[in-house]
């Protein structure tokens, strides 16, 4: 191993580079995910901690217990909490051949306390390399939603459901209101929805008996029979969306609001790929590849 070419460091602010955070996590095994944030927590699910850990388990390290700024909420001068600690955690995990993105939700790099730990690190490890987002070739990215099993599965077959005699599903219940329009890719999130299997993890029939009658029944029959079998975390079709509406005609609709879609079609193979709450982007070149 070249160990110079794997010492690479990538200051990041999910608040400005979610979607290169995701597509550097998606694209170099080894990457580990430092959160250098004092307290791991954020009003956008995604970015908490305990988020983090399901999506990236031993790749997501909190290191706000010595590199996290202790005045963080005062506005005073930045004050790494143990800076020495820290930087030798980072050291180590460089020597053992991990490239390192240094996360915090600060957008301005300067006024972060990134920059504080990139200085030390780079005064202990002068042969560091420091790779910028805005350095990086600028990612083309599409629009995504994360959508529960077995939800996903009745998207994305609508010729099994009209093979039912049910019109297939082409809304999506959501309790938010998004101002985009175009083209949408379909995520089966890391859960199932829990109410539409029994313990054992058997899909419940009546559930769909008392919908649709015997043509829920049917379409029971139809669908995979354990919550094993749905993919998860994984793209897994494609639709456009064309409105988001109050009001509905489909037998689906029950939301507040009802995300409207057309030319929806599976994606496959389905592609492995964290999510994340609302609509959140991917990087195109990940699609595409």
């Amino acid at each position: 191993m070249n160990q110079s070419n794997q010492m690479k460091i990538y200051p990041c602010g999910y608040s400005s580079d979610a979607a290169l955070i995701m597509h550097l996590m998606q694209s170099h095994p080894r990457m580990l995910l430092i959160d250098t944030r004092h307290t791991p927590f954020s009003r956008i699910t995604a970015w908490n901690e305990p988020t983090l850990r399901a999506t990236y388990g031993e790749r997501y390290r909190w290191a706000g217990k010595f590199l996290g700024n202790q005045n963080h909420t005062t506005g005073g001068p930045i004050s790494l909490v143990d800076a020495d600690t820290g930087i030798r955690g980072l050291v180590r995990y460089l020597q053992e051949g991990h490239p390192l993105i240094l996360l915090c939700g600060c957008r301005e790099y300067g006024m972060c306390h990134r920059s504080a730990i990139v200085a030390l690190l780079q005064k202990t490890l002068p042969m560091v390399q420091v790779i910028m987002p805005d350095a990086l070739p600028q990612l083309e990215c599409v629009q995504c939603i994360s959508i529960r099993q077995p939800w996903a599965w009745i998207l994305t077959h609508p010729e099994v459901v009209q093979a039912c005699g049910i019109p297939p599903k082409e809304v999506e219940n959501r309790e938010w209101f998004t101002r985009y329009r175009g083209p949408l890719y379909l995520h089966a999130g890391s859960q199932v929805d829990d109410s539409l299997f029994d313990t054992a993890g058997q899909l419940d029939h009546w559930y769909w008996q008392r919908c649709f009658g015997a043509r829920g029944g049917q379409l029971a029959r139809q669908m995979p029979q354990t919550s094993a079998e749905y993919s998860r975390k994984a793209i897994v079709g494609k639709a456009e969306l064309v409105n988001v509406v109050k009001a509905h005609n489909s037998p689906w609709f029950v939301g507040r609001y009802g995300l409207a879609l057309e030319q929806i079609q599976p994606f496959g193979p389905v592609l492995n790929y964290p999510g994340a709450q609302k609509l959140f982007a991917i990087p195109k070149m990940v699609i595409e590849q």
